[in-house]
């Protein structure tokens, strides 16, 4: 469980928060303006009330009761007014931080490196982008200007009380103050639910996406009814504390109408009697009970909201953590501008590694000349497929450097760098939209005509032809109403699409058949003459005619050379090879 905030960390968190007024800070200004034009309506309505029934009605005077009636009534039309105005200045202002609020997660998620998303659950990072945010939300849609509007509401009518009748006041206090001491056991209460409710529904939404994605093999492992189980107790772990944060919620509700009808009591008993013997007039009596009215509702607001800020807060937490987390792979201040002219790529002496004991690639060094294709190959787990996402910045180097055109890459903005690269991957994404979106992928300026020539590069054209809509049929989440080869081809004619300087495959056909792989083959070889190729192979037949072959050891290069040269050494590369004879007997 979380440990509760102390008062310095709410504080942070608090203004944290509230800094994503800062850029609206105009509408706030007559947000908050109308929010007082609100209180003040309502301050003036008793003080008018007390005057109308005292020195107006007993006087039968038509025109100044008719003066004071329309005084009134303009009033109310104002707070009318005011607060279509309040309210819809609240949904705009929290909408807007909402969407920047959103906006600057998204920047976020893109900013941080591979390591954070092998590490922290996908359902915990959704968690954060929808219950985090909607949770914190209420702090611009209603917690904080209700906090400030609650506070005016109780202490203007508590100064006016004090200065003319201050047993009224104590009367008011007496209930409030007997609010507060009972609710101090209640709000712990909530305060120690809510911090479970929080952590339990990161836990319990991971499951439900678990449960989503992982249906296929939950059925085909048969043990639906251990994760049905195993999801009941990660959603129980978040109703309980939630069912009694809710329980000691209304608790405290119960107390409030209890604790104030206490007061009203005492108020109208005294007061009643001051009427009686004529120490106060019946006007002033009823104006000192809107006030008591008032004072008593921006009290009971006010100790509502300080609980629900810190439920509020609890969730903000995950917002600041999330946002104030540092990126793996970070772009210098000074980055070189200069364009890349030349495509070769350069390892020197280069070491890396996904956890501290557990070195993957060890003082590499190599050279891939532009323009050709080079292979690396070599056992699972021997770094192939580390080498590609290091040449793309996914990951930094921990010793070492590597080079593009004679360029550090760290020395690059990623923008920059990453536009000359085209990667295929073995594991295909596919966004739940049409084909030919997917292979636009974000491009306004391609056209239907371009789409279709690299599906057609890639071998796609006809399988798409045949589906119910062509080209805007629609692919399902992940691509999941199509094949892996499919969706591989059209990874491969989004990729063709681009036309990137440097080219990567890893493993970019290992979900097709001999003959599609031979087709693709024959676009590959259009598509790559005079660019850098490099390409993670497991079929090594499809790499005979590259130009170079790089062998990989337990992150080291125990050979290089081309296929014919390899196979005459007659060592690790031919071991490979006739190995994967073996198994396609």
């Amino acid at each position: 469980m979380k440990k509760q905030l102390d008062n310095r960390e709410l504080l942070k968190l608090y203004f944290w928060t509230l800094s994503y007024f800062r850029p609206f800070m105009l509408s706030t200004c007559f947000y908050v303006f109308s929010g007082g034009v609100m209180i003040w309506g309502e301050l003036m309505i008793p003080r008018r009330m007390g005057y109308l029934i005292d020195y107006v009605l007993p006087l039968e005077n038509k025109s100044n009761l008719m003066t004071q009636m329309l005084f009134l009534c303009g009033i109310a039309i104002l707070i009318l007014l005011s607060k279509a105005i309040f309210n819809f200045l609240e949904l705009i202002i929290s909408n807007k931080i909402v969407k920047n609020q959103q906006k600057d997660l998204m920047m976020k998620l893109h900013d941080l490196g591979f390591s954070y998303y092998e590490k922290v659950p996908t359902g915990q990072i959704i968690s954060i982008f929808e219950n985090s945010v909607k949770e914190v939300q209420q702090t611009y849609t209603f917690l904080f200007p209700h906090f400030i509007y609650s506070l005016v509401q109780f202490a203007v009518p508590s100064i006016i009380l004090i200065s003319s009748e201050p047993i009224f006041f104590l009367t008011a206090m007496i209930g409030n103050v007997l609010y507060v001491f009972i609710n101090r056991y209640a709000n712990k209460k909530i305060h120690y639910y809510l911090g479970k409710e929080t952590q339990a529904a990161h836990k319990s939404q991971q499951n439900l996406y678990d449960a989503i994605v992982a249906a296929s093999e939950l059925k085909i492992m048969g043990s639906q009814e251990w994760f049905v189980k195993k999801t009941m107790e990660a959603f129980d772990c978040y109703r309980i504390p939630r069912m009694w944060s809710i329980f000691w919620r209304h608790f405290r509700y119960t107390t409030v109408g209890l604790t104030l009808t206490l007061s009203i009591v005492l108020f109208y008993v005294y007061g009643l009697d001051l009427v009686k013997s004529g120490e106060l007039l019946l006007g002033e009596f009823i104006g000192y009970s809107f006030l008591m009215g008032l004072l008593s509702r921006g009290f009971s607001v006010f100790f509502y909201i300080v609980p629900a800020q810190y439920h509020a807060l609890n969730y903000a937490k995950d917002l600041y953590e999330y946002m104030h987390l540092e990126p793996d792979v970070k772009e210098q201040a000074n980055c070189n501008t200069v364009d890349i002219k030349e495509f070769d790529i350069e390892f020197e002496n280069v070491s890396f590694s996904y956890a501290a004991d557990q070195q993957v690639i060890s003082s590499l060094s190599f050279k891939i000349p532009a323009g050709k294709r080079t292979a690396i190959v070599g056992e699972s787990g021997c770094g192939k497929s580390t080498i590609l996402k290091l040449i793309g910045r996914f990951y930094d180097v921990k010793e070492g450097r590597i080079t593009v055109g004679g360029y550090d890459i760290k020395n690059h903005k990623l923008k920059e760098l990453r536009k000359h690269f085209g990667y295929v991957f073995q594991d295909t994404y596919l966004f739940n939209m049409s084909i030919s979106d997917n292979i636009k992928f974000g491009s306004k300026t391609t056209t239907d005509e371009q789409v279709i020539e690299a599906a057609k590069l890639a071998s796609a054209h006809d399988f798409i032809m045949e589906t119910s809509e062509s080209y805007n049929t629609m692919v399902g989440e992940r691509g999941v109403l199509l094949s892996g080869g499919q969706k591989q081809r059209i990874s491969i004619a989004r990729m063709m699409l681009k036309n990137p300087e440097i080219i990567m495959l890893d493993e970019a056909t290992s979900a097709l058949d001999n003959v599609t792989e031979s087709e693709i083959k024959l676009s590959f070889d259009k598509l790559s003459k005079g660019k850098t190729t490099v390409a993670v192979a497991h079929r090594l037949s499809t790499i005979i005619d590259y130009d170079s072959i790089i062998v990989l050891d337990e992150g080291m290069i125990v050979e290089q050379g081309t296929y014919e040269e390899l196979m005459m050494n007659r060592s690790h590369f031919y071991s490979l090879v006739m190995r994967g004879a073996e198994d396609a007997c």
